[in-house]
């Protein structure tokens, strides 16, 4: 239980990074995301069982969706099974 609190919580600290980073990039104006940002991020959003980001080849992806991805899949991970099996 301990290990998987640990994992959970590591999720979530490599989640606010790369959050932290594509707002920096969105306050600084910014409309794209560099290469190894946008792969990270897409590594953390494929992982999840749930996630709303639509990867489109034919247009780069606003920064906004990017964050709201990842802000859905830090979500799942801040709610625990036992909070969910509750509902």
């Amino acid at each position: 239980m301990r290990r998987l609190q640990y994992a959970r919580r590591h999720r979530i600290r490599l989640i606010d990074g790369l959050l932290n980073e594509l707002e920096l990039l969105n306050l600084a104006g910014e409309s794209e995301v560099p290469g190894q940002l946008s792969r990270r991020a897409t590594g953390v959003i494929m992982s999840a069982d749930t996630h709303s980001l639509v990867m489109r080849p034919d247009r780069p992806i606003p920064i906004a969706a990017w964050m709201a991805a990842l802000f859905e899949v830090q979500d799942t991970l801040m709610v625990s099974r036992e909070d969910r099996a509750g509902d």
